[in-house]
């Protein structure tokens, strides 16, 4: 294992001319750091996004100029750029005939085309910034080496091409000069641009990291660390100083935002840990993801979830019968979609799905092809609008006591589903929406304060 350290930067971090300084402060602090991975400005993939829907002329007129301004604001403030002024335009009126394509008709593939630039001018941007300040930077296109499915919106990268690639491409480099490059996009077999999913960007640092055989991956965000649940819903959360790989996956999976849920994949693998702290306020220390920690707590953390669906599937023919289940699951794998939770009785089974939107574009799930082809087999019932709240822990499948401390302080609240005994690391409560934050201040009231 080298001494490399890859230093991802989120989109707060290098949301205008302030925060690009704090990061290039945090990233010159450290000698190891030799690969700095960038999301795209704050609110710059969001109006991206939006254009890639389809917009009129005006409003497309209107997206296109909030970028410019976000990303014109931060390039005004760098001395001799005209370079990189001449490139950001170039890139605004590639925008701005993708953006155009769009209105007339819109694809995946547009879209992950379209996305990526936010990242690309990031990326030219925090390059230029550190060139001025002296530093030996060199811009790196990201899709030379993370080569992926064509699954635009949610691509997987081919860990082994990845490998010899980052061998080929990206070692040489990294003992002349800092390596300044974008998260969350790649390439096809093609050349076609894909992306990783929302918060992609986590998941390229730790590939990169897996990769070149790093010895640390550091996520910068606007939170100093991990919290025993989300600061903004309960002020008085605590930081969490040391967590192991299985309960960060696991908060990272049920919701938990501070990190991507496929950020740790790779990491776990190659055994590599994962720092996550503040750009903004490096002093106040943060949050390291390891193999293994000492004397980990029966209660952990709780995570939340919004925008579940619940798909109840009733049928006489599940009774006594085989293979009813195989061929729901079936019918729900060629549709690409993975379940989350699920509960069975005689004659009905209930399945969450996390429709908070998986892919780049937020596209429903629940496609009217999919329900036609489910209720041809049973009844089907729709619920949506419903919460995940997930206790993250340790051995609380084996632990006593556990569900006296849970349900005993929810009595006010409708719990619509639970599933718990199937990991020793949560216990999960499917709740109305409107109910989730109370749920969660309630139980971290009693577990955790």
């Amino acid at each position: 294992m080298s001494q490399t350290v890859i230093a991802k930067f989120g989109g707060t971090s290098v949301a205008d001319s302030v925060a690009m300084n704090s990061s290039a402060d945090v990233v010159l602090s450290n000698p190891d750091v030799k690969v700095v991975v960038l999301s795209a400005s704050a609110g710059v993939t969001n109006l991206l996004v939006a254009l890639a829907e389809g917009c009129s002329p005006a409003d497309r007129t209107d997206k296109i100029e909030q970028i410019r301004n976000i990303q014109y604001k931060i390039l005004d403030k760098i001395p001799g750029s005209q370079v990189v002024h001449e490139e950001i335009d170039r890139i605004l009126e590639n925008i701005t005939t993708l953006s155009e394509a769009a209105s007339l008709a819109t694809s995946a593939a547009l879209t992950d085309e379209l996305v990526s630039h936010g990242e690309l001018m990031s990326t030219l941007l925090f390059v230029e910034l550190l060139r001025s300040r002296n530093v030996n930077a060199e811009w790196f296109d990201v899709r030379k080496v993370m080569i992926t499915n064509d699954r635009f919106g949610k691509a997987e990268p081919n860990v082994q091409a990845l490998s010899d690639l980052c061998n080929q491409h990206l070692k040489p480099r990294l003992e002349k000069t800092l390596i300044i490059t974008q998260g969350f996009i790649g390439s096809e077999e093609k050349g076609r641009t894909t992306t990783l999913g929302r918060g992609g960007s986590d998941y390229t640092a730790a590939l990169l990291a897996e990769a070149l055989g790093a010895k640390r991956v550091d996520i910068w965000t606007d939170v100093p660390g991990i919290y025993t649940t989300d600061p903004r819903v309960v002020p008085a959360a605590k930081r969490i100083d040391e967590i192991g790989f299985e309960e960060a996956a696991e908060m990272a999976t049920f919701g938990a935002k501070i990190l991507h849920p496929a950020t740790l994949l790779p990491a776990v693998r190659s055994d590599i840990p994962v720092f996550v702290g503040s750009s903004k306020d490096v002093a106040a220390g943060g949050t390291l993801v390891c193999n293994k920690t000492s004397q980990p707590p029966l209660f952990r953390a709780l995570a939340l979830r919004r925008k579940q669906t619940l798909l109840t599937l009733h049928s006489l023919n599940m009774l006594h019968a085989r293979g009813f289940l195989a061929e729901i699951f079936n019918i729900l794998a060629n549709h690409n979609i993975s379940v989350d939770l699920i509960t069975t009785s005689e004659v009905s089974i209930a399945l969450t799905l996390d429709t908070a939107g998986s892919s780049t574009c937020g596209a429903s799930l629940l496609t009217t092809s999919l329900l036609t082809e489910l209720s041809a087999l049973c009844r089907v019932e729709v619920e949506e609008n419903l919460a995940l709240v997930a206790l993250i822990g340790n051995q609380l499948a084996q632990a006593r006591g556990v569900g006296k401390e849970v349900f005993g302080v929810l009595e006010p609240f409708n719990i619509r589903m639970i599933s718990y005994g199937a990991s020793s690391h949560n216990l999960c409560l499917l709740v109305p929406g409107d109910d989730a934050e109370h749920v969660v201040k309630t139980l971290h009231h009693n577990l955790f304060e």
